[in-house]
């Protein structure tokens, strides 16, 4: 018979420390910002050209990057919640409100680009900015996530990866025109489906428990 007594001595003795897990928005606030900087340095390999800022409508860049970013950060948090058991890991109404924002200003921005015969549109450049930006940036969601991997890999990879792809089009709104095209509002959704599909792809064996 097993000496349960001396069993659970063996293991007290055993055991390494548990270091505990930082808070979720604290995980959040660090990561980010890394994955923005070498976002920001890997689309150097794009050529780009500045936002207009003095342009009538730089507002609507503007809050095109605040909303951009902000769900970025919204979804790579609920990423980094649900990979934590017994967490559950949802996008609140305020997020889609920021998501309902953003699909809104892209309709108008199409609107605008309908009326400007100039700006027809770079839907391949848009994708390719967009997927150059995220590579380095999924690399880091997967990092942030193998701290503490998941049950439900899919679904915490695939919300980084939404995240990393919002993050993207703001930096991509940096240098982009006021006006959106249609080619261009494909290029962006083609580019983050891509890098949310690719971060599925990459993580899911170092991330899954």
């Amino acid at each position: 018979m097993v000496d349960h007594d001396t069993l659970i001595d063996r293991l007290c003795e055993e055991a390494a420390p548990v270091r505990r897990v930082a808070s979720i928005w604290r995980r959040t606030l660090v990561w980010v910002p890394v994955a923005l900087a070498l976002g920001y340095l890997a689309s150097g390999l794009v050529h780009r050209t500045a936002t207009d800022w003095h342009a009538p409508m730089a507002g609507i860049a503007a809050v095109n990057i605040g909303l951009s970013l902000a769900f970025g950060l919204a979804a790579f948090a609920a990423a980094l919640s649900m990979s934590i058991a017994g967490s559950i890991a949802r996008i609140k109404i305020w997020g889609l409100a920021i998501i309902g924002g953003w699909l809104a200003l892209s309709a108008y921005s199409i609107g605008i680009s309908a009326q400007r015969a100039e700006h027809s549109g770079e839907g391949s450049y848009c994708f390719t900015f967009v997927v150059i930006a995220g590579v380095p940036m999924v690399a880091v969601a997967i990092l942030a996530l193998r701290r503490t991997r998941s049950l439900r890999p899919v679904r915490s990879l695939g919300l980084a990866g939404t995240g990393i792809a919002f993050l993207s089009f703001g930096l991509l709104a940096f240098c982009h025109p006021v006006a959106l095209s249609a080619a261009d509002f494909v290029g962006h959704l083609a580019a983050g489906l891509s890098l949310a599909g690719l971060t599925i792809a990459i993580g899911l064996k170092a991330v899954k428990v």
